[in-house]
């Protein structure tokens, strides 16, 4: 683990996570880009990732206003001061723009936390790394995940078994991680599955609720706090 990863690890700052992964405005848009540049028609990066970034907010704002399946393109042409044929050298349908999305946050997690696997042996360390790692990238990506969760029951039939594989995925590594804890002797047994979909359940709670998290005043720090204590307490060995 690299000492910067290993410092935010180790004392649950969200600051120092945010200085020392690949996510601040600046890289977030510039992995977009790179992730679907294939799909785009302009040829000039600082263009496109502009016109992406103008894009992608119109879509989450359209979207928090009258929810994905009722926006048009016409809609998000509106909205972005885009022609729809400038919009389709971008986009080639809002079909494709919903999986763009969903496939840039698996991605984007990878890229912040790259190391899940087995070369870290201590399961609970991989635990610890998972639970903070993704409240972190959901305090600064709220927007992206708020819509991801929000809108998968209104997605395309593509789009929504992307949207299950996401989901999948994260409760499969966490039975993982928690099944190499019960063979590493260092959590007690559990009911794997289920553990797996309560602590991917708490993690979704951060950025679904954050207005009412916010207007407790609770901070991201805390929330994580408060995770690892309960968590803790079902795995511990007695």
């Amino acid at each position: 683990m690299d000492g910067d990863q290993a410092h935010w690890l180790g004392e649950n700052d969200f600051n120092l996570f945010r200085s020392s992964v690949p996510i601040s405005e600046q890289e977030i848009w510039l992995s977009f880009y790179q992730l679907h540049k294939d799909k785009i028609q302009v040829q000039k990066q600082n263009v496109a990732i502009e016109k992406l970034k103008i894009i992608i907010q119109a879509t989450f704002k359209l979207s928090n206003q009258k929810g994905f399946t009722l926006m048009s393109l016409r809609d998000l042409s509106r909205e972005t001061n885009m022609s729809m044929g400038s919009l389709y050298t971008y986009i080639g349908s809002k079909g494709q723009l919903a999986e763009m999305i969903h496939q840039f946050l698996p991605h984007i997690f990878n890229l912040c936390i790259p190391d899940l696997s087995n070369s870290i042996k201590s399961a609970r360390e991989r635990l610890q790394r998972f639970i903070r790692g993704h409240v972190f990238i959901t305090e600064c990506l709220h927007d992206w995940f708020f819509f991801a969760f929000m809108e998968t029951k209104h997605l395309s039939r593509a789009n929504k078994k992307l949207a299950m594989k996401n989901e999948l995925n994260s409760e499969q590594w966490l039975e993982k991680i928690i099944s190499d804890g019960e063979r590493l002797n260092e959590f007690a047994s559990v009911d794997r599955f289920l553990m797996g979909l309560s602590i991917k359940s708490l993690l979704q709670n951060w950025y679904v609720k954050r207005t009412t998290y916010r207007q407790g005043k609770v901070t991201c720090e805390q929330y994580i706090q408060f995770i690892e204590q309960m968590i803790n307490k079902m795995i511990e060995k007695r």
